[in-house]
């Protein structure tokens, strides 16, 4: 069928101790953000996406914010409390930012996580730090779709449920963004993740488990453009199969037909019909 299975780019953020970060918007025509500067560095961190009127690249920063803050607290009785607020303090950030070909700067869009600490009492471990989001990349000829998901230390997943910040699908453009989903929050942070493009159409899915990290969601979106050509979330008690269990691939074709995997089959889109296909057993 002509499929195009590109490799995206995947940005995963390490944990960076003392390091504080929240979503940023992006400014109008003209203006800054952050006080940045009105032009592009001459050599940024990484180049993403190219286009006619000029790329979009990734930088890192450093600026003062208020950003979330949660800490889990275990007691002499082993119950763990769990206390959130604000901090405020010079923090490390992510910025993507649009560059002219003449190095002037377009828009620029900051992207960041929260700081957690872990008190695990008299005896127990005693740990903290910053979780900054993952990002997830792919482009076609006008645009680049940006999956951004916030993250946990590997120990303490549930910290993701007293985080307010939300996850974020972005279809970005010359002039900033162009369509922004917001994909809400979980108990615990999203996995499986996957966005790929053929040049014209761009698929992205993702898993979302439940606070003991069994699948509880599958969702995937066909994009056409800015244009949703198809979405759907699948939810665990769908009868008809286990479309829920998202492992985190997929791949679509120059006429936006795709192909994803499920748990025991795959996930088929075409021409405004999906289709389940099941794993055959010899």
């Amino acid at each position: 069928m002509g499929w195009s299975r590109l490799v995206p780019v995947v940005i995963l953020v390490a944990l960076i101790a003392g390091t504080l970060v929240a979503l940023g918007g992006l400014p109008s025509d003209g203006e800054d953000s952050q006080g940045l500067s009105s032009f592009c560095p001459s050599t940024p961190t990484a180049r993403v996406a190219s286009f006619d009127w000029g790329f979009i690249a990734l930088e890192n920063a450093s600026e003062v914010r208020n950003v979330p803050f949660v800490k889990f607290s275990v007691d002499p009785y082993g119950r763990t409390n769990v206390s959130t607020g604000n901090v405020t303090a010079k923090v490390q950030v992510m910025v993507l930012m649009a560059c002219s070909y003449d190095g002037k700067l377009l828009w620029n869009l900051t992207l960041s996580g929260y700081a957690w600490a872990y008190d695990g009492g008299k005896y127990g471990v005693k740990a903290n730090g910053t979780a900054l989001p993952a990002l997830l990349v792919a482009n076609t000829s006008d645009y680049l779709y940006v999956l951004v998901y916030q993250t946990t230390p590997r120990s303490y997943s549930e910290f993701r449920n007293y985080v307010s910040i939300n996850d974020y699908f972005y279809v970005l453009g010359r002039n900033g963004t162009v369509r922004e989903f917001d994909l809400g929050r979980g108990f615990v942070p999203i996995r499986n993740t996957f966005l790929v493009s053929n040049g014209s159409y761009v698929l992205m899915g993702f898993e979302r488990p439940q606070p003991d990290g069994s699948p509880m969601s599958g969702y995937v979106m066909i994009l056409n453009g800015t244009k949703v050509v198809w979405s759907r979330l699948f939810q665990m008690n769908d009868p008809s199969c286990l479309c829920y269990v998202i492992p985190g691939w997929g791949r679509i074709d120059r006429n936006g037909c795709a192909v994803f995997g499920l748990y025991d089959g795959e996930g088929r889109y075409c021409n405004g019909e999906f289709t389940y296909v099941a794993n055959t057993t010899g």
